[in-house]
């Protein structure tokens, strides 16, 4: 049996083949390309590691698809289990060898290509949004700069006619790309509301008073499957909604979750909408929260009681109860 390692990089590859006994078969750098790669394990029968990151899923389809053993590695889990003083390319690349084959690999999740499409759609719209928020700022900063104000929403159809009026360069180019920008958001809600017709966790989830179908199908694609996580805790320390834990001896204090910063977002938007607006069992909850620790950690507790009830709803395919 052997065990191949591919240590990913934004240009280059660094490959090592070992095998049963840990003994280095053979290793190389190249140039990130798939046909090398295959050339490097082809008629080597080989179990292959790679971390997780922003290239590996590429080559992972590539080596499914040839018939490879594949595991991603969850990066942040092998750093903590193979701490090296000599940390090279080299280095990581047996390090990941050597864990495939004594079976300490820290698996990380990899979703179907159908949610990562999914996954590609929602985040693609959610950066069409943050860059119509900064063109927006942009044309505010112009404003004051000016010291010009505007009573109201400057991008009301009457807000745009007085900015144009104003016959700022720069005011006008701002203009041009948020209109752009909310015809390719418009274009990718439609697409949205396509999909969410299809998911039947997006459909139980818009159950929910203060989720809509855009926060729905993004908390389903993130999400993936609910059967990854065995309890609700897991699900809300997936979201950043719980805190992190450090303890030594007599002290302890929390820290920085590590998880999925834009699960985290939205639950946050959608449990601030849903207190707002929907008299719950969560909004009571929040209320009382926040009259003794503040709106803030109110909030976050509100989100991971709204995830504990997510988290069930999935599991259990029920639709979302006011009441708890």
């Amino acid at each position: 049996m052997n065990y191949a390692a591919l240590d990913l990089h934004e240009r280059t590859v660094q490959c090592v083949l070992k095998n049963q006994d840990g003994r280095i078969v053979k290793e190389s750098k190249t140039v990130k390309d798939e046909g090398r790669i295959l050339s490097f394990l082809e008629g080597t029968d080989a179990s292959v590691v790679m971390e997780s990151g922003r290239n590996h899923q590429h080559i992972y389809d590539v080596l499914k698809e040839r018939g490879y053993d594949v595991t991603v590695a969850h990066p942040l889990m092998v750093k903590a289990i193979a701490y090296a003083k000599v940390k090279t390319d080299r280095v990581d690349a047996r390090v990941l060898a050597d864990l495939l084959r004594a079976d300490m690999i820290p698996e990380s999740y990899v979703p179907g290509r159908d949610i990562r499409e999914i996954r590609d759609l929602v985040r693609r719209r959610h950066y069409m949004v943050k860059l119509r928020t900064m063109q927006k700022n942009k044309v505010h900063a112009e404003l004051a700069t000016r010291w010009l104000k505007y009573e109201g929403d400057p991008f009301t159809e009457d807000g745009k006619v007085y900015l144009r009026s104003l016959a700022i360069d720069a005011v006008n180019d701002y203009l041009e790309t948020i209109e752009f920008l909310n015809r390719k958001i418009h274009q990718l809600d439609e697409k949205v509301r396509r999909v969410v017709e299809s998911d039947r966790y997006a459909k139980l989830l818009m159950t929910v008073p203060g989720i809509s179908y855009y926060s729905a199908l993004l908390i389903s694609s993130e999400i993936a499957d609910i059967k990854r996580f065995p309890d609700h805790e897991h699900l809300c320390s997936y979201a950043k909604l719980s805190p992190g834990v450090r303890q030594s001896g007599e002290t302890q204090h929390t820290s920085k979750s590590v998880g999925n910063s834009l699960m985290n977002w939205i639950m946050i938007q959608c449990t601030r909408v849903h207190v707002r607006k929907y008299d719950s069992a969560i909004t009571r909850f929040y209320q009382q929260v926040s009259k003794r620790r503040g709106e803030k950690v109110a909030i976050v507790a509100a989100a991971r009681k709204l995830m504990r009830a997510i988290y069930i709803m999935l599991k259990e395919e029920q639709a979302f109860r006011l009441d708890g």
